[in-house]
């Protein structure tokens, strides 16, 4: 990873927020204290426009920040940056070292820590630093400046290693719960929130044009099953089942836990008959598939699959559904232990 990759926020739009109100807090800051400056505190009217200029630009950009996207790479890295140079090139036009001028080299330092990871976080941290560095070195007597230097680097260092190490750790919490929210946790399979992207993807064209196929299972008499073996004997069958239909798709199909005993297995550019010879191929290995309970005892098992196409049964995944949760039915009524294809075909 380069220091480019380095500098691109966790997330944009949040990011664009926090850089316009850094930048409208310090600007507003800066405006309201003018009047109260000390009287013999007056830099010369061009460092007054040359800094005017400087900072209607970090507000420019400041706004347009708000619209940068994942694509500007080269404005993120360089913006905030550039942010730091601003604030340096201010101090040292007005000849201003004081505790006031220096107290913004923490805002960009803030910005790493909280919209950066790690090492964008120490790269502001370190640029903020260099910073003050130059605007407190070329205008205080060495002693002192080694003194404010040091107070400001304690501040800035602290700040930004707390407040970066918690942001971490939200973002591997918020990964995590992400992680969760996708994965059934007992099966191991997709939710139906990843089945749901998965399929709209593939029904909005990204796939070939032989079209997608859904499948729908339901465990024969499972409730059954859990009355005689008991729910962890349930379970197991679960998983075996997910393992199995797992090893029967292709990389690119989706394997979903819909919930309870109900699976979801999303074909992505399969045809209709392509589809309709897998999911038998699927029916005949359970069937043949002697499912082991309690580490002893074997369990036949045997389940109904609904399969509908698109855009052969429906255009949408609403409409999807709908067939296939159509055609599982029809399975089960005539019997259960089958397949059924949706029967109703789109016009045209």
């Amino acid at each position: 990873m380069n220091v480019l990759q380095w500098m691109q926020p966790r997330d944009h739009r949040s990011a664009g927020r926090v850089v316009s109100t850094l930048s409208a807090v310090a600007v507003g800051v800066t405006a309201m204290s003018a009047p109260f400056q000390p009287a013999g505190h007056s830099p010369g009217r061009g460092a007054v426009v040359v800094t005017v200029l400087i900072g209607a630009l970090v507000v420019a950009l400041s706004l347009i920040a708000r619209r940068f996207d994942e694509a500007n790479t080269l404005a993120w890295a360089f913006c905030p940056l550039f942010a730091v140079a601003a604030i340096t090139a201010i101090d040292l036009l007005t000849d201003d070292s004081s505790v006031s001028a220096q107290i913004f080299f923490l805002f960009p330092a803030l910005y790493g820590a909280s919209q950066l990871r790690p090492p964008g976080a120490a790269v502001m941290t370190a640029a903020s630093l260099i910073g003050e560095i130059v605007v407190v070195g070329l205008q205080v007597p060495t002693r002192q400046a080694v003194v404010e230097i040091g107070y400001v680097t304690a501040a800035l260092v602290t700040t930004s290693v707390l407040l970066a190490v918690a942001t971490e750790r939200q973002a591997r919490l918020v990964a995590r719960l992400e992680e969760m929210a996708a994965v059934d946790p007992l099966t191991g399979l997709v939710t139906r929130r990843v089945l749901d992207e998965a399929a709209s993807s593939a029904l909005s064209g990204a796939d070939s044009d032989a079209g997608t196929a859904l499948i729908l299972i339901d465990v024969d008499h499972f409730k059954t099953i859990n009355d005689r073996y008991g729910h962890p004997a349930g379970d197991e069958v679960l998983i075996q089942l997910a393992d199995l239909l797992v090893s029967h798709t292709r990389s690119g199909d989706v394997v979903c836990r819909l919930g309870g005993d109900e699976i979801a297995v999303l074909l992505p550019g399969c045809g209709h008959d392509t589809a309709t010879r897998r999911a038998m191929d699927v029916l005949d290995a359970v069937q043949a598939h002697a499912f082991v309970l309690d580490g002893e005892e074997d369990a036949r098992v045997s389940i109904s699959m609904g399969l509908a196409h698109a855009p052969s049964h429906a255009v949408d995944l609403r409409g999807l559904y709908h067939a296939a949760d159509e055609a599982l039915y029809k399975a089960k009524k005539a019997g259960r232990n089958q397949l059924a294809g949706a029967s109703s075909t789109l016009p045209g």
